[in-house]
This record gives C-alpha cells, structure tokens and sequence, in this order.
C-alpha cells in the first residue's frame, strides 16, 4: 500500500471521528433545549443550574418571635373538593403553600433575631371529601423555611417544624393554622397562621375545586412564631 493510499484512509478516520463528535455535540445541545424553553440550541448548551447569590456559610438557629403581615400561597385538593353523600364520601388530601411577608420582631414574648425577611410553609393533612369545608380540618406538620427561595447567603437560618391543626369555624371566610414550632428556629408555643383561601376560576362546590389561591390575610398573617 502506498503512502497517498496510507494518508486517504487516515483522514477519512479522522473525518469519521470529528463527525461523530459534531453530531453528539448537536445531541446534547438539543436534549439541553427540550428543557430549557425559549433558550437557542446556542445558549441552552451553556445553562448553569442555579445557585445562592452568596453561599450559605453560617446557620443559626432563630430565636424570640416574629409576626409576618401578609402572604401569598396556594391551596390545593386531591381528589377535587366537592359534593358527596356522607356514604360516598372518600378521603380528600389538602396541601397548604405559602410566603408570609413583611416580618418583623413580635410586640410581645422575647426579643426576635434575626429577623428574617420572608417565611416560607407547607402542610398537608387528610380529611373526609366534602365541599364547603367548615369546622375542624385536619392535622399536620408544618415546614417552615425563613428567606427563601433562594437559597440564603451567607447566613442560613435554620428551619423549624410545627405540628398544627387546620379549621374554619362560623362564617368567616378566614382559615386558622393553629400549633407549636417544636423544633428548629422560633421555638413558640403559640403560632397562629390567618388565611384566605380564593377559588381559582369558575370552580365550585358541585363540579369540584382542585385549588384555591391565598389572596390574602387578616393582619396579622403569622402570629407568634
């Protein structure tokens, strides 16, 4: 075999080889984009997953009581809230999310710090399905997370758990999340949560509601935390 016929082969593999790597490269770019929407096969290639503004380099744990003015969150249903004959009647799973807003040190009980900007809650619990919901709810623990999203920087307050009980007595339309933080920041043997659930479209009692959104909440939000 004779050195041009040598050479030809050689760039032929090699020309083989870099296609390969172009396609998978073209591959990678694309599968990047299917999950990253409104981002060019250009950009989507470079995404970072997010992260702090400043990494966490310190974590403390709350301590005194805190008050939040207002929140906003989600209420959501599982299956649909709706009418159901009492032999009919299934288990309905409730799912509680929201951000209490404007915090600050409580006007009474010891003396709150740091005082975190936001607090973030969830909570779910179990009960009968029926529609509307009135009286006694249900039971849960409730996860606390103090300013976040995103993640804080550099200080990182520690989050707490609460077991709470849910209800909605007379004809307010004000739900009250009711329990004590037994463990992490803002340990309270107090807490008090207000909210408004509000029916999200043309959603009702006879065709079923799967979620409400917190429009807002009786001033105080959170009490005593």
């Amino acid at each position: 075999m004779n050195a041009a016929r040598i050479r030809a082969i050689k760039a032929r593999g090699l020309f083989t080889r870099r296609r390969a790597r172009i396609m998978l490269g073209v591959a990678g770019a694309i599968v990047v984009a299917s999950v990253t929407t409104g981002a060019s096969l250009a950009s989507a290639a470079t995404q970072s997953v997010a992260s702090p503004a400043a990494a966490p380099k310190v974590d403390v744990v709350g301590v005194g009581q805190i008050t939040c003015k207002a929140a906003t969150g989600e209420v959501g249903y599982s299956p649909a809230s709706k009418i159901q004959a009492p032999e009919q009647q299934g288990p309905l799973t409730i799912s509680i999310w929201f951000q209490a807003t404007g915090c600050a040190a409580a006007a009474t009980g010891a003396a709150a710090r740091p005082v975190p900007q936001t607090v973030v809650g969830a909570i779910s619990f179990t009960m009968p399905n029926g529609c509307p919901l009135d009286g006694w709810m249900g039971q849960g623990t409730l996860n606390l997370a103090y300013n976040f999203p995103p993640v804080p920087g550099p200080v990182m307050i520690d989050p707490s758990v609460a077991s709470a009980t849910v209800s909605n007595y007379g004809t307010t339309p004000f739900w009250t999340i009711r329990g004590q933080v037994v463990a992490g920041s803002y340990p309270s043997t107090n807490l008090v949560i207000v909210l408004k659930p509000e029916v999200i479209g043309a959603q009702n009692c006879r065709s079923g509601i799967t979620s409400e959104w917190i429009t807002r909440a009786r001033a105080p939000f959170v009490s005593h935390i």
